[in-house]
């Protein structure tokens, strides 16, 4: 008992310092929505304000959306900044400018920036609210996140990463069945979202089901090939599983 023991806090404790946390993961732009479809809810455009967008501080926000497509976080913050001081109410300079701020890991300016977008849009809008749950997320406010993100989700209900987030937040919350619901809601409206798997398996780890944990991290390699730390551990769950496999079988009658 005392082996069985010591080799369950092992296992547990080689998983929880080689998983990569949710944050982490948060790669570019697109993990802030863009590249969901949006739900008709979430089609927050009022025309008049688009269109002072459009004649307002176009080229500054052009320019800054480019740089930040193109992974120059830092570079797309000036011309963000001009964005918004040239027409204060564009909300979607705000949103990037948050994006940007998020992936320097500047999280008490990229917090500002999501909030100002919600504010200017009236929490119309469900990208900028998806980018604070991350943040309330990272800071382990997680009913606050899962709130927030109930609220963006009747707006965007087709959005993967906001059911991604969603999970996040109840797995914080430890309510394994709805992350693992909301996971699968996510996978279904996206597929390709490796993100989902990894929490996946921290899920299934979480309830013990190491052959669910071991299954999700493959799905994830399959996506993500060289995240070596993923192949590590769906290494180690293999071989706990032979352990305990051998195990049953030598104790069959």
């Amino acid at each position: 008992m005392n082996a069985s023991r010591s080799r369950s806090s092992r296992r547990n404790a080689f998983l929880s310092a080689i998983f990569i946390l949710p944050a982490l993961l948060f790669p570019a732009r697109v993990c802030l929505g863009q590249a969901d479809t949006p739900g008709a809810a979430n089609r927050y455009v009022v025309s008049v304000q688009d269109l002072k967008m459009a004649g307002k501080s176009h080229a500054a926000f052009d320019k800054g959306s480019r740089l930040l497509e193109k992974g120059d976080a830092l570079g797309s913050i000036a011309y963000f900044e001009q964005a918004v001081s040239e027409y204060p109410e564009h909300y979607k300079a705000y949103y990037d400018l948050g994006v940007a701020h998020f992936r320097l890991a500047q999280q008490s300016e990229a917090e500002q920036a999501f909030q100002k977008a919600i504010d200017i849009t009236k929490g119309g809008f469900a990208p900028p609210q998806f980018g604070l749950a991350a943040i309330l997320c990272q800071k382990a406010e997680f009913s606050q996140a899962a709130a927030l993100l109930q609220r963006a989700l009747d707006l965007d209900p087709g959005s993967a990463i906001g059911k991604y987030y969603l999970a996040w937040a109840q797995f914080g919350l430890n309510r394994m069945a709805e992350a693992e619901r909301s996971l699968e809601q996510a996978l279904l409206r996206n597929a390709h979202l490796g993100e989902a798997y990894l929490l996946l398996a921290r899920v299934h780890q979480r309830e013990k089901n190491l052959p669910a944990a071991f299954n999700d991290l493959e799905s994830y390699l399959k996506l993500e090939p060289r995240k070596e730390q993923a192949r590590l551990l769906a290494g180690q769950i293999r071989r706990e599983l032979g352990q305990e496999s051998a195990v049953v079988a030598s104790i069959r009658p």
